[in-house]
């Protein structure tokens, strides 16, 4: 059932360091500078970026009055907190991400999870050149390029849209956020174009490849439970992402506010499926064809013996008796395979976790309907 190709037999062989794909392959270049040229630390990228948040936040509540906070200019100081802890989160995330792909991919290999190919796959294509080809399209300078588009437009909005929030404040402390803005929401989209080019790679995958579960992996996932990071990964982001609404729909001034929140509502939506669809109904969708291939041989015999039971031993009961214990032994080892057989990338009670966690947002919007009808 394995495909022993003699260049994959070596690489499974060698050494550690013998990696199909390391983070820096997947480096945009902000990365390249902050972690290859500067060599800094995650950590100190976090704090040091928290330090700017957080001492804009405080300049802006020093020079702004009181009364301010309390407009339709400016969000409230708490909002302002949550939005900047949100923003350290998804920055966090920004710096790890590429650890996790790479992770994914090596883990997969080292797991022996990855099976034949399938019926429509080129047979020279092994798992490692199907990683290598993939790498240099997560890379591309074109998605770094459209994040930082991206990041450029939302300040641009805040200008047009709030004139006023920028002749509240001095030159400097409008440079300042602006770059923290928009090096911010760079990484930010960055993250989401991520994850979403990880979505296709791991549906080309499973199109590609069938998967071999093995039963008493560690995991609990039959060595397929490395996608359930990226359900804890991407899943906050979306909650965050949809809980901008219901926070920021009362500082809503214009109807352009509005538009962008129901924008940021019908992503929400779109992106709530994403995960689910990725990282946990096609990874299910490949257990159970893996666990229904190993038991059909099983399948295939107990039909067969029955077939012969019913066709030569009439009136034998020698014979009968014989094809029955055969067909309870058969029954007994298909449901033995069938139950060690994990068919879920994640435990039922974390499906749960996730579930609740992406219905917050949706909690978080009708409950002031609700408490509206019921308060009138």
């Amino acid at each position: 059932m394995d495909i022993q190709m003699p260049g994959q037999q070596t690489f499974r062989e060698g050494s550690v360091s013998q990696r199909i794909i390391e983070p820096s392959h997947v480096y945009d270049p902000l990365l390249v500078l902050l972690k290859i040229k500067l060599r800094l630390d995650d950590w100190w990228i976090i704090i040091g970026w928290g330090i700017l948040i957080f001492g804009l936040l405080l300049t802006i509540a020093a020079i702004l009055p009181i009364e301010r906070w309390n407009g339709r200019d400016f969000f409230s100081p708490l909002e302002f907190l949550l939005f900047a802890a949100a923003y350290l989160v998804m920055i966090g995330t920004y710096l790890s991400l590429p650890s996790t792909i790479a992770d994914l991919f090596n883990r997969l290999w080292e797991n022996g999870v990855i099976g034949d190919g399938q019926a429509d796959t080129p047979e020279s294509l092994s798992y490692q050149a199907f990683v290598e080809k993939q790498a240099p399209w997560i890379h591309s300078r074109w998605w770094a390029a459209l994040a930082l588009l991206a990041a450029i437009l939302n300040p641009l909005f805040i200008v047009f849209a709030h004139p006023e929030m920028v002749r509240s404040l001095p030159l400097w402390l409008d440079v300042l956020a602006v770059f923290i803005v928009v090096a911010g929401n760079y990484g930010i989209v960055l993250v989401f174009i991520w994850l979403l080019m990880i979505a296709v790679i791991t549906h080309r995958l499973f199109r590609t490849f069938t998967v071999r579960v093995k039963p008493l992996h560690p995991d609990g996932s039959g060595g397929l439970g490395l996608f359930n990071r990226f359900l804890w990964i991407a899943t906050p982001l979306v909650v965050i992402a949809g809980c901008a609404a219901p926070a920021f729909w009362g500082s809503a001034s214009s109807q352009s506010d509005r538009i962008l929140i129901l924008g940021d509502v019908v992503f929400y939506l779109l992106a709530a499926a994403l995960p689910l669809r990725a990282w946990l109904a096609l990874p299910r969708q490949a257990m159970v064809q893996a666990r229904n291939k190993l038991l059909q041989p099983l399948t295939n015999e107990y039909e067969q013996t029955l077939g012969e039971m019913l066709a030569g031993a009439r009136g034998d009961v020698a014979a009968i008796k014989e094809g029955t214990e055969r067909l309870a032994a058969l029954r007994a080892s298909y449901e033995e395979v069938r139950d060690s057989i994990p068919t879920w990338p994640i435990e039922i009670m974390q499906l749960r976790g996730l579930v609740t966690l992406l219905i917050l947002p949706v909690l978080l919007t009708l409950l002031p309907l609700l408490l509206g009808l019921f308060t009138k």
